[in-house]
Formats: C-alpha cells, structure tokens, sequence
C-alpha cells in the first residue's frame, strides 16, 4: 500500500499539470490574432510565439502563418540563388 502511495501522486501531478497547461493555453483563434499583430520586421524571430504555434499541432497553421509568427512583416526571401546558377562541370 505504501508503495503505491508515491506513484498515485507522481500520476496525479502528472494530470494535475495536463490539465492546466490545456486550460491556460490560448486558442487557435487567440494564437492567430497574435500572429496577425506581429507588425513591422522582427529584429530577431519570435521563438516564444513559435512554440505556442508548435504546441497546438490541431490548429493547423499555414506556412504563411507560421512565417510571419517568426518574422513578422518581413518579405518572403526569394528563390534558392543555388538552383538558379549554372552548373558547369564539364572539365574540357
């Protein structure tokens, strides 16, 4: 009985932490107004906003989404420079 008593706590911890982290995590709705607030280029990306996307898998963000949660107004970089250069391999 004794033994049990320690692992019935460790799992109702364990719970208990589930569902708060459910309870204070913001909605799919709430997460995209945010992502629509980031204004303006971004000095660096928003790691923590990133997260938050990563965290709700449900939500299904665009690519376009997740982009500006990172960078916020900053343009989309163009083309790969490496598949528009010419490959001469030819050693003649």
């Amino acid at each position: 009985m004794f033994r049990s008593l320690p692992l019935a706590g460790l799992l109702g911890l364990v719970a208990f932490g589930a569902n708060a982290n459910a309870a204070g995590a913001p909605s799919c709705q709430q997460l995209r107004e945010q992502i629509q607030a980031q204004t303006g280029i971004l000095p660096k990306p928003d790691t923590e906003l990133l997260q938050k996307l990563g965290s709700r898998p449900e939500c299904r963000f665009s690519a376009a989404e997740v982009y500006r949660a990172a960078y916020g107004d900053k343009p989309l970089p163009r083309k790969d420079a490496r598949t528009q250069r010419k490959h001469d391999h030819d050693d003649d």
